[in-house]
């Protein structure tokens, strides 16, 4: 443990918490779950090949990684991509 890093016990206890629950929703889920970090792979790899985009707005820009933009969006896409998959068709 990081002696400058003691987070307490309620902490602790949520972040156990929220980490069995993401890892129950990634179970109950397979495809959802794989899909969305197939997405987010390919984005980001597009992303790095691309480089980075400019957002303008109100007179000023700012530079911002293609990459981070990309895997977003292709995290967005896989994710309903892979709920289509994981719900039964009936």
């Amino acid at each position: 443990m990081i002696p400058f890093l003691d987070l307490g016990d309620p902490v602790k206890e949520k972040l156990s918490s929220a980490t069995q629950h993401v890892a129950a929703a990634a179970k109950a889920r397979p495809a959802e779950t794989k899909w969305s970090i197939i997405g987010a792979a390919i984005g980001c790899v597009l992303g790095l090949m691309i480089g980075g985009v400019g957002i303008a707005a109100m007179g000023g820009a700012k530079g911002v990684p293609a990459a981070l933009i990309l895997m977003l969006i292709g995290a967005f896409i896989g994710n309903r991509y892979g709920i289509s998959k994981d719900r039964p068709v009936g």
